[in-house]
């Protein structure tokens, strides 16, 4: 019995994203189809619009205090990049949804082979549990750093109840400056102020998870495509001679006759367009990501700064130490699911040529041969993601990047002694 391929490749990422506003769930009554058109209405200008605006009018009225400047600008990139990456959902979807689809596809399914050890299903299945694992792993730090943030002081405001109904000044600290529409100088004013940072914080954070993971996502099922053709061709002459239901070991007449002859190019001629729908795909992604994936890395640059500064600035004791170290952990995961996964896409890529070489070609005629040879000159060359056409999506990039927010930290706090 053969086995089955995953289904619903992106189904963590679709939820998380229905959650942020982005995308409506299937089948829902008409009602709840409005009451959802609301929801994301309201989310979209409440945060995207509204707060983000209000951001960047807190850097004015920080702009004398060097700590709380520089976690300001660390947050206002962060949901400004949050913000930019829900107006590119709206706009770009359609076009993702393309590309999700095209990598689905069931067209592109191979029987398994057990002399070689490759099966589809099982491989599938294991390429579908690491993008959940990592879009739910990124979704968990994302809330770490918000509660780490927002639940001491409002654990600390319940419970201390002899400042209740006091206005004392310096008592009541958000956990990071924001312009507010009103005071917050009473436990309930400011209990209120938190829910009020807080609601766009974790809308933000469901959007920036949602669509970083989305895109980790589809780099991870072009990597599980690229796997399958390596796999294909390895076990071609296997698998067409398991289909004619004859032995590839008994039968030498059969390997030379004109029925495995033609099968076999019928065959080749499926895994070479399914490499080249592979390759279609990802200069697709390429042409519609690049310029939002620069803007990430541009922004990671100084968000990773800033924060090593705000971690090397604020006292080990403090609990708002170990809330700058999540979100420094958070930020650097994010960079590190755009490299690493970009940088699987380009080492399975590279590997192409070795796996069509031992596909057991020597009895193949000569037009096999000779897609083989075509092939293997079109795999040789490398493929990449990049950021915006100035550096591709890999480890090396990864490492240049820490490289330099830790060199700008160093200029930063040397200026400052």
């Amino acid at each position: 019995m053969e086995e089955q391929y995953a289904e619903d490749f992106f189904v963590a990422n679709r939820w998380i994203l229905q959650c942020a506003g982005l995308w409506s769930p299937d089948g829902q009554h008409k009602v709840l189809r409005m009451l959802y058109k609301l929801y994301s209405i309201g989310i979209f200008l409440f945060v995207n619009i509204f707060f983000t605006a209000t951001e960047f009018v807190s850097l004015y009225y920080t702009y004398g205090n060097e700590y709380d400047l520089i976690k300001n600008i660390s947050f206002a990139l962060t949901h400004l990049m949050g913000a930019i990456k829900v107006v590119f959902f709206y706009f770009q979807k359609h076009k993702l949804l393309a590309i999700m689809d095209t990598l689905e596809n069931k067209e592109f399914r191979y029987d398994s082979c057990t002399e070689k050890s490759f099966f589809p299903g099982l491989i599938s299945r294991r390429y579908k549990n690491i993008g959940v694992k990592y879009t739910i792993l990124f979704f968990i730090l994302a809330h770490a750093t918000l509660f780490s943030s927002y639940l001491p002081p409002t654990i600390s405001t319940l419970m201390n109840s002899s400042r209740r109904g006091a206005e004392g000044q310096g008592l009541y600290v958000l956990p990071y400056y924001s312009w507010m529409p009103f005071k917050y100088n009473t436990d309930d004013s400011f209990l209120l102020a938190l829910g009020y940072q807080a609601i766009p914080m974790f809308s933000y954070a469901y959007s920036i998870v949602g669509m970083d993971t989305l895109f980790m996502n589809i780099l991870n099922s072009i990597g599980f495509n690229l796997k399958m053709v390596q796999g294909a061709f390895l076990t071609i002459r296997n698998r067409i001679v398991k289909q004619t239901g004859k032995s590839i070991y008994k039968s030498s007449i059969l390997l030379d006759s004109e029925e495995l002859k033609l099968k076999l190019c019928n065959e080749m001629k499926k895994i070479c367009h399914h490499l080249q729908i592979i390759y279609k795909v990802c200069e697709d992604l390429e042409n519609v990501h690049k310029y939002l994936t620069l803007a990430q890395m541009t922004a990671t640059l100084f968000i990773l700064c800033s924060c090593l500064y705000l971690v090397s600035s604020t006292p080990i004791t403090s609990k708002q130490f170990y809330a700058e170290i999540v979100y420094m952990v958070a930020m650097g995961f994010q960079l590190t699911l755009y490299c690493w996964f970009g940088n699987e896409v380009t080492l399975k890529a590279a590997e192409l040529p070795l796996y069509i070489w031992q596909c057991d070609w020597l009895t193949a005629n000569n037009n096999f041969k000779t897609s083989m040879i075509l092939t293997m000159a079109r795999a040789k060359k490398p493929l990449y993601l990049s950021a915006g056409n100035f550096a591709p999506l890999t480890l090396s990039t990864f490492v240049s990047i820490i490289k330099g927010s830790y060199s700008f930290f160093t200029v930063l706090k040397s200026t400052n002694e």
